[in-house]
């Protein structure tokens, strides 16, 4: 769940059966942003283990950072699934993608990236605030943390709204982990967000902060019920740019 603090895992934990109660359990990040996740990760160290893995990804930055032959598959949502309305790609269809991808393949290991809790928040209609440009620029004035420097809004309703999109994602993982069979699941996390802490928001490219590297570690179990048949995907591309979809996310 992209920008996942453990923090936000343990203020919605007591909705959530699949979560524990009190103190989320922890990892370390190799990055704070999802190019240096993916770029530290997945080498060639790993080239059998990623050959014998599905990853089925909302990210756009896979573009740049992920080669297709080096996957068993490599299913990048947003190419065909991105809605340029709520400027994401709703956790639905992630979800769709990969218990079909899972049936169907029966691979070692799945990697699952769904976009929220990350910027933008659709739920958070009170300010039209898009994404923050987050890369390189911790003073950027625009998106949510924008909304936040100039006093539109307060840290603690951009909070409610990352939690709600947390929500989004958690509601989904519901159904994920009843229609899909793993002996050990781990939700957790590329990177973290902040909000505020070291005069930072959003999340920055080489930025080792508790907040963007401590990442929840949370183990669990799926069992397929069978109770959700995905519905046939489509294949063919969208017609919303690759620069559009970055810069939704505020990376451009």
């Amino acid at each position: 769940m992209d920008t996942c603090r453990p923090d936000a895992l343990e203020a919605v934990a007591s909705e959530y059966d699949f979560l524990p109660n009190g103190r989320v359990p922890t990892a370390t990040s190799l990055g704070s942003n999802s190019r240096e996740f993916m770029r530290y990760n997945f080498t060639e160290e790993y080239r059998e283990e990623m050959d014998q893995t599905a990853f089925v990804t909302f990210n756009p930055n896979s573009d740049a950072m992920l080669d297709p032959n080096d996957w068993l598959l490599l299913d990048e949502v947003w190419r065909d699934a991105w809605e340029a309305d709520i400027g994401s790609v709703r956790p639905r269809t992630v979800t769709n993608r990969s218990i079909a991808a899972h049936r169907e393949l029966d691979p070692e290991r799945t990697i699952i990236q769904y976009q929220q809790p990350h910027t933008p928040y659709p739920h958070f209609e009170k300010h039209d605030c898009g994404a923050l440009a987050i890369e390189d620029d911790a003073n950027d004035r625009s998106g949510i943390f924008g909304a936040i420097l100039d006093g539109k809004i307060t840290r603690e309703e951009a909070w409610e709204g990352y939690l709600d999109n947390l929500r989004w994602a958690l509601d989904d993982l519901e159904l994920l982990l009843s229609n899909l069979d793993a002996e050990r699941v781990i939700l957790t996390s590329d990177h973290g967000e902040c909000f505020g802490e070291w005069g930072l928001y959003g999340h920055h490219r080489s930025t080792p902060v508790p907040e963007l590297i401590r990442v929840p570690w949370v183990v669990t179990e799926a069992t397929d019920e069978g109770t959700h048949e995905p519905p046939a995907a489509s294949t063919d591309p969208d017609d919303v740019g690759l620069d559009s979809k970055l810069s939704s996310l505020g990376y451009l």
